[in-house]
């Protein structure tokens, strides 16, 4: 199974974080007052629990939320600097991906349960909701998305679909795809209100509306890089969809048409994974292998490459933090890495 990195991190004033980093919100390119430093990743936080395979990540207004797939956890990097996890009800859940629902608690995907479960932000316990079999096998729930309808909506691997679970686990839809054997991973709301999901073996993005019937299928879309390796899917501030190809070394752009606009070599990257936008304007993307965080220059499609403090650390997923800055997990290294990336 393809394991998850993604970039947590701590909030509010970066002094606390490893002494470097605003004490205003960034709005635009450029920070006020201007930040004294360059790009690079600044520091790195160790999770408590050895061995934890940190992998999907979210934020609150106050901390980085993030969940350790080998630990079978949730963990919490606070604005002191300090992370706290907390174990899962059922043993052997492999917990992937982790949205902030629109009811306010966290989400995440149970891979190895076949559930999902709600984390209470305010008493800090969970509710596991059981997803129904579809194919005879245990569903695989993988990604997980907050729908603009008020439902939570997961890709699922092993039944080849996709679902829309109401808060509470009121309701269950299912919506199977066309084409076998799809293995659907990253989810994203899209610019047009749509889901929008990869397809990694069927080298396609399909798309679903939250208003489609039950037992619909989505409509899905090649892309025109044969087996790109599909990896994460973003919704831009462009009215398109951006994602990484990992066996491609490319980073994709899709029209809401469902056409793909651009595929863009990533010049000495080797496995990028993991995608963020910053709130300058510039995606940020994860290279596991080569253990770098790749700065994409949206204006000119210039990268910029820089290496993780610890050697081999494995980033993979990113998040932008409460504080604008970016953040992952480094799941080979156990830890939280943020990257300052204002120019000075």
């Amino acid at each position: 199974m393809k394991h998850t990195l993604v970039l947590a991190g701590a909030v509010a004033a970066a002094l606390v974080l490893g002494g470097c980093g605003h004490t205003t919100p960034i709005t635009s390119g450029t920070a006020t007052p201007a930040p004294a430093y360059s790009p690079n990743v600044s520091s790195e936080y160790t999770i408590p629990t050895a061995n934890s395979q940190p992998a999907g990540i979210t934020k609150t207004q106050t901390a980085l939320w993030f969940t350790e797939e080998g630990a079978n956890k949730v963990g919490v990097l606070s604005q002191s600097a300090v992370i706290t996890d907390y174990p899962l009800p059922e043993s052997g859940s492999k917990p992937l991906s982790i949205v902030l629902g629109q009811d306010g608690n966290l989400w995440l995907t149970e891979f190895g349960g076949g559930r999902i479960a709600q984390f209470n932000l305010s008493y800090l316990s969970f509710v596991e909701c059981t997803l129904p079999p579809q194919t005879g096998a245990q569903p695989t729930p993988w990604g997980i998305a907050a729908g603009p309808d008020g439902n939570l909506w997961v890709t699922d691997p092993a039944s080849n679909g996709i679902w829309r679970v109401q808060p509470g686990c009121g309701s269950f839809a299912f919506y199977p795809l066309a084409t076998a054997n799809a293995n659907p991973e990253s989810i994203a709301v899209g610019p047009n209100g749509a889901l929008w999901f990869v397809e990694t073996n069927a080298n396609q993005i399909g798309e679903i509306y939250p208003s489609a019937a039950a037992g619909s299928s989505p409509v899905e879309y090649a892309v025109t890089t044969p087996a790109s390796g599909l990896g994460v899917i973003v919704s831009g501030a462009d009215n398109a969809l951006w994602f990484t190809e990992t066996k491609a070394d490319k980073r994709g752009r899709m029209l809401t048409t469902g056409q793909v606009s651009e595929e863009t070599p990533l010049t000495g990257v080797t496995s990028p994974y993991g995608l963020a936008l910053g709130p300058d304007g510039n995606f940020y993307i994860g290279d596991q292998t080569k253990s770098t965080i790749v700065q994409f220059i949206t204006s000119t499609s210039a990268i910029n490459i820089y290496p993780t403090k610890t050697a081999n650390a494995g980033p993979f997923w990113l998040t932008i933090g409460p504080d604008n800055e970016v953040y992952f997990t480094e799941q080979t290294a156990n830890q939280i890495g943020q990257f300052l990336y204002f120019n000075p």
